[in-house]
């Protein structure tokens, strides 16, 4: 029984094997022969097609010599308008680096004057406080001169007291 089912087995594979070349040389044979025929119109069509493919290059060698041609005319044309652009140029660079440098010294001048500003402020608000301190001093003086004076016309009051009563001394 091994041996029948090793026969089935080997005649399975050979089968397979056998198969499978017919089918490559039958589909070798048949397709082949439409593939040699596309290489045969594909080599007069490619000779065709090399040929326009020539032609093209040629003609656009012509036309690309033919634009560098022109294209020198035109730049030589412009050459003195770029000798104009540049001194153009030139100037407008000047007048940039003046204005640059006038932005500069706006700059530093506003800085000088915001300083000059701050200072002020620092000034007035002294002064002020020196003011305040002033007034509130000639208030001090003027009560200090209230209550002196006051008590210069009590002494002198009481000075006068004294020589209307005369001294008990002076009576003996």
């Amino acid at each position: 029984m091994v041996q029948i089912t090793a026969y089935i087995f080997i005649a399975i594979i050979l089968g397979y094997f056998f198969g499978w070349l017919i089918t490559k040389i039958l589909l070798r044979n048949q397709y082949q022969n439409k593939l040699e025929a596309l290489n045969i119109k594909k080599s007069v069509i490619e000779e065709e097609v090399l040929k326009n493919l020539k032609d093209e290059l040629f003609n656009y060698k012509k036309e690309n010599k033919r634009l560098k041609k022109q294209n020198h005319k035109i730049s030589s044309g412009y050459d003195g308008q770029k000798y104009i652009l540049d001194e153009h140029n030139e100037v407008l660079d000047d007048f940039q680096k003046r204005l640059l440098k006038k932005d500069e010294v706006i700059e530093a001048l506003t800085h000088k004057l915001s300083l000059s500003e701050e200072k002020e402020r620092e000034i007035e608000k002294k002064y002020e406080e020196e003011i305040q301190a002033f007034m509130f001093e000639r208030i001090e003086l003027t009560k200090k001169y209230k209550e002196l004076l006051e008590q210069y016309n009590k002494l002198k009051e009481h000075k006068g007291m004294l020589s209307k009563k005369g001294s008990w001394f002076s009576k003996n």
